[in-house]
C-alpha cells in the first residue's frame, strides 16, 4: 500500500489556528486561577469571613481549572505540528496520540463535566446539608475523580487491548477504522503519524458524554426556575444550552472524521472544528462557574469598600457562619422574596434571597448586582447551627 501524503501547508496552517486559540484558552484559565487565588489570600490573610461566604467551592473550581488547561494541552500536542517539532521518533508520536485518547477523551473530557454538574447542582442544596464547605470540597473532587475511573478504564482497553484481537489467520476482528488510533502518512524522511478517532473511541465517548449533558440540561433548567434576576437567569440559560449543545456538535464532527479520506482537508477541518467546539464548550463553563462568581464578589467588595461598608452588614450573622448555606436559601423565604416588590429587582441568589428591600440596591449599580452563581461560608459557628435564618422582615436594613 503506497504511503498517504497530505498537504503539510494546510495541516501547519490549522495547527497554528489550534495554537492561537490554545493560548488564548489558557490565559482565561491563568486568570480565573490568579482571582480565585486572589480572593482566598485576602480571606486568610485579612480574615474576610464576609467574602469566604463566596468562596465556598474555591478548591473545586481550581482543580477544574488545572484539568481545563491540561485538556488544551492534550488537543494541542495531538496536532501535526506540534507533534512533528516535539516528537522525532515515530514511535513517540504513535503513543502521543493513544496518550490523548486516553487521558482526553476518558479521563478530562467527563471529569471537567462532572465538575459543571457539581458546581450546578451545589446551587441546589438546603442550606442545613453542608453544600460548598470545605468537606463538600474534599466529597466533591472525590467523586469527581472515582466517577472518571471507569471510563478511564474502558478507554484505555479500546485503546490498548482491542486492536490487539484477531481472528485465526491474523487478522484484527474488526475494521481499521473502528480501533485504530494513528495513521502513518508522508514518504520519505518527511513520515509522521496522523492521530485518528477511533469509532469504537467515540461511540463510548458519545454514551458517557449524552448522560452527563442530559443531567446538566436538566439541573441547568432547575437552576434557571430558581433563580431570581434576570442577569443570573442568563448565566445558567448560557452554561445549560451552549455546553451540552457543543458537547453533541463535536460528538458529531469527531463521528463524522472517519468518513472522508484520512488526513484529506475535510478530516482536518473537522477535527479543528471538533477542537474549537470544545473549548469553547470549556470556556463558557469556566467564565460563569469559575470567572464570574470570583470577579463579582471582589467588586462588590470593592464598591462597598469605597463606602466603609461590607457585606457582612448586609446579611444576616447566620448566613456567614452556618456550614454551608444554599445559594437558594430556604424555599419559604425565595417564596416569600418572590412575593415582595424587590422581586422585580436585579439581585443575586445569594444577596436577594436574605437581604431586605433596601439592604443592597441603593449602593450598588446594576452589573454588580448580577447573580452569583456559587458561593456559601467556609467557616462555621457551633452557635448558628440552632438558629433559623432570619426572616426578611427581620433583617435590618440600611
Amino acid at each position: 500500500m503506497p504511503d498517504l501524503i497530505i498537504n503539510t501547508s494546510v495541516a501547519d496552517a490549522f495547527s497554528w489556528a489550534s495554537l492561537s486559540f490554545f493560548f488564548l484558552f489558557v490565559l482565561l484559565c491563568i486568570v480565573s486561577l490568579i482571582k480565585c487565588l486572589h480572593l482566598h489570600v485576602k480571606i486568610q490573610q485579612f480574615r474576610s469571613s464576609h467574602l469566604s461566604y463566596f468562596n465556598g467551592p474555591w478548591i473545586t473550581r481550581i482543580l477544574l481549572t488545572l484539568i481545563s488547561i491540561l485538556l488544551s494541552i492534550g488537543e494541542v500536542l495531538r496536532t501535526s505540528l506540534v507533534k512533528r517539532k516535539l516528537f522525532t521518533d515515530l514511535s513517540a508520536q504513535e503513543n502521543v496520540c493513544k496518550g490523548y485518547l486516553v487521558f482526553n477523551l476518558g479521563f478530562a473530557e467527563p471529569c471537567i463535566l462532572f465538575g459543571f454538574l457539581f458546581l450546578l447542582r451545589a446551587s441546589l442544596q438546603q442550606r442545613d446539608s453542608g453544600a460548598l464547605s470545605r468537606r463538600w470540597n474534599v466529597k466533591t473532587i472525590r467523586y469527581m475523580l472515582l466517577l472518571c475511573i471507569p471510563a478511564l478504564v474502558w478507554i484505555s482497553s479500546l485503546v490498548f487491548l482491542v486492536p490487539k484481537l484477531t481472528d485465526q489467520n491474523g487478522n484484527q476482528k474488526l475494521p481499521k477504522s473502528f480501533t485504530r488510533t494513528s495513521l502513518l502518512v508522508g514518504e520519505g524522511g518527511t513520515k509522521e503519524y496522523l492521530c485518528m478517532y477511533p469509532v469504537l473511541v467515540t461511540i463510548s465517548l458519545a454514551v458517557i458524554e449524552l448522560i452527563l449533558i442530559c443531567n446538566l440540561g436538566y439541573k441547568g433548567c432547575v437552576v434557571f426556575k430558581e433563580a431570581v434576576n434576570k442577569r443570573l437567569k442568563n448565566r445558567v440559560a448560557c452554561i445549560g444550552f451552549w455546553v451540552p449543545s457543543l458537547s453533541l456538535l463535536r460528538l458529531l464532527l469527531l463521528g463524522f472524521s472517519v468518513m472522508p479520506h484520512p488526513g484529506s482537508f475535510w478530516v482536518q477541518l473537522m477535527t479543528f472544528s471538533a477542537f474549537l467546539t470544545i473549548l469553547c464548550g470549556i470556556s463558557i463553563g469556566i467564565l460563569i462557574l469559575v470567572f464570574y462568581p470570583v470577579n463579582d464578589a471582589l467588586v462588590i467588595e470593592w464598591e462597598l469598600g469605597q463606602n466603609g461598608r461590607t457585606i457582612t452588614e448586609l446579611l444576616p450573622y447566620d448566613d456567614y457562619y452556618s456550614d454551608g448555606a444554599s445559594l437558594i436559601g430556604n424555599r419559604s423565604y425565595l417564596d416569600l422574596e418572590r412575593n415582595s416588590e424587590t422581586s422585580t429587582k436585579q439581585g443575586s441568589i445569594s444577596f436577594r434571597t436574605m437581604v431586605g428591600s433596601e439592604g443592597m440596591s441603593d449602593d450598588l449599580p446594576g452589573y454588580i448586582r448580577a447573580g452569583l452563581l456559587s458561593g456559601s461560608p467556609s467557616s462555621s459557628s457551633p452557635s448558628s447551627v440552632s438558629r433559623p435564618m432570619l426572616p426578611l422582615r427581620e433583617v435590618p436594613s440600611y
